[in-house]
């Protein structure tokens, strides 16, 4: 053993501000202990990273949460600070600790809270000290100045979809190990930029991204660089740390650090208006879908994104599928518990009537009424394969409900199906399907680009719709592009 010992947690949330959904402790359904170790080593989560490495060099590590949730409105101060405490309360009872490695968000709001991971980050720092405190970040965080203070080093996800959360672990736990044994010394830095771009053009695998990140990489192979990490930013968030942010890691080096981030976040800067892209109206996505020579073509509902924080329960695709006839159709998913016990209680192979969708807020539509058929009832649990490959997800318990060849996934919890197994799990092979709906905006390529011939980015309503217009924001700092012009 190396007689090194580390505290390990997670706190993620993605915080749209705009939901009249609240989060609560149960909304993340938290792992505590050992549970952690036994639900996510060997998983391809970041977490999974750590383990592998502090096992693999002999570090005891101390797993204290992980506390991880769909995204939605802000979580209540109570459980925020439960999360905090407990976190707090396993760093004082451990005696020595030599490291903390946490996995975190980066766009997390509680009540009280609107930097929620500074805060946490702070309230360690005054117990560890000196002690070196790492943090993984997904790549649509909101970087501060509290954030960056109370941290030693941050390694951003490279890739969106966020398919190297793996990866990432292990570059941290790595850092962490090589800190702790002297062979290190991180010193990190920030540049924030005046720009909110939407999300929809964020992907690492085209757009302005992939010119960043050759950047990045390029800057990381000079000497004394340990990361060089994006955050284009999350613009459902209306706080004060709002706005894109380039992050640099050196060893001991923080003239260095400042120089790259600020390289980097003017290149970032220079590319602002290719983070812009136009979608296609509803009537004539699905019309092309329908007509489209062969499938699956993919209609992204990407304003309801469960992902990105809208509740998944938008209507207004399905309702132009059923005006336009459509057929050989998926639909994941809708979140409607209503509809899910009512099918449960019809029964597999009975006939289904009733107003579904669209019943958490005025933002997406109106409730449809629809008649079919119940094809299949689950518990709605499966194993990832895409993207956090391994571990479980939880939708609730979920039905499939067939109108007229469209085959509809409701379920009682929202979910961004960016894995097909939520169809396989509920008796649907999707590479069969002409036409595939999923409530996602860009994650979904992972899994699902390599089998479908067309994708179909949809101008639907919803909290997540990149037309950042449809806001009304009062706490983000101004000026800040597109709605402004800075100079």
């Amino acid at each position: 053993m190396s007689g090194y010992q580390v505290i390990i947690g997670m706190m993620s949330h993605e915080t749209i501000t705009f939901s009249t959904v609240k989060t609560t402790l149960s909304d993340f359904r938290p792992m505590y202990g050992q549970e952690i170790v036994e639900t996510l080593k060997g998983t391809r989560s970041g977490i999974g990273g750590y383990i592998d490495v502090f096992d693999r060099e002999g570090v005891e590590y101390i797993p204290t949460i992980a506390a991880g949730a769909t995204p939605a409105g802000e979580l209540r101060n109570e459980d925020f600070w439960k999360i905090v405490n407990y976190i707090k309360d396993a760093i004082n009872q451990a005696g020595k600790i030599d490291g903390v490695l946490l996995a975190l968000h980066g766009a997390m709001v509680a009540e009280g809270a609107p930097e929620a991971e500074g805060t946490l980050l702070r309230e360690v720092k005054e117990i560890v000290e000196d002690t070196p405190v790492i943090v993984t970040l997904d790549l649509h965080g909101l970087i501060s100045g509290s954030l960056i203070d109370n941290c030693d080093a941050v390694f951003g996800y490279d890739t969106n979809p966020h398919i190297d959360m793996y990866e990432r672990g292990v570059e941290a736990a790595e850092t962490l190990v090589k800190t702790m044994k002297g062979e290190i010394k991180p010193t990190v830095a920030h540049r924030k930029l005046p720009m909110l771009p939407p999300t929809i053009n964020q992907r690492t695998a085209e757009g302005p991204m992939v010119k960043l990140l050759e950047t990045a990489r390029q800057m990381e192979t000079q000497p004394g660089v340990l990361n060089v990490c994006l955050f284009p930013a999350f613009p459902y968030a209306d706080v004060q740390r709002a706005g894109s942010a380039v992050v640099a890691v050196t060893d001991n080096d923080p003239e260095l650090a400042q120089e790259l981030a600020d390289i980097l976040g003017e290149e970032m800067w220079s590319l602002r208006n290719e983070f812009l892209k136009p979608l296609t109206p509803i009537a004539e996505a699905v019309s092309t879908a329908i007509n489209a020579p062969e499938g699956p073509v993919v209609l992204a509902d990407v304003a309801d994104n469960p992902g990105g924080g809208a509740p998944g329960d938008g209507t207004e695709i399905l309702r132009e599928l059923l005006r336009q006839d459509a057929t050989n159709t998926g639909f994941a998913c809708i979140k409607d518990p209503e509809a899910v016990q009512k099918a449960i209680e019809i029964g597999v192979k009975n006939t289904f009537t009733m107003k579904i969708g669209a019943k958490t807020d005025g933002f997406h539509g109106e409730p449809l009424e629809v008649t079919g058929t119940v094809r299949t009832i689950t518990d709605g649990r499966f194993i990832h394969k895409a993207m956090a490959v391994g571990v479980p997800a939880d939708v609730g318990r979920t039905a499939v409900i067939d109108v007229n060849g469209i085959e509809i996934i409701l379920t009682e919890r929202s979910h961004a199906p960016n894995d097909p197994e939520i169809y396989r799990r509920n008796g649907i092979e999707p590479t069969d399907k002409k036409i595939l709906v999923l409530k996602s905006r860009g994650h979904f390529r992972a899994a699902y680009e390599p089998f479908s011939k067309q994708i179909i980015e949809v101008d639907a309503p919803g909290l997540t719709t990149p037309n950042l217009e449809w806001f009304t924001y009062h706490n983000i700092p101004r000026p800040i592009w597109p709605f402004d012009d800075p100079k």
